[in-house]
């Protein structure tokens, strides 16, 4: 049995963990906090009642990564 998921098949009904999440969108867990708080166009997410994780609809993650990835580094001067 396959463990590991086929992220390029996301269901847009399912939710997703960030640990998920990241992997479909091809960035670092911590990436994704960022851009829970990113100012110009945070990713939606929501709290599981019973545990208050974040989890994220796997049609956010679709419509966010299709609309591209915001750009995230260091600041030049």
């Amino acid at each position: 049995m396959d463990i590991c998921k086929h992220f390029s098949e996301i269901k847009p009904e399912q939710s997703y963990s960030v640990s998920e999440a990241a992997r479909f969108l091809g960035i670092h867990r911590c990436t994704i906090y960022d851009y829970i708080t990113h100012t110009e166009r945070p990713l939606p997410f929501f709290r599981m009642q019973d545990n208050q994780r974040i989890q994220f609809r796997g049609d956010d993650l679709i419509a966010y990564k299709t609309a591209g990835l915001p750009k995230k580094g260091r600041k030049r001067r």
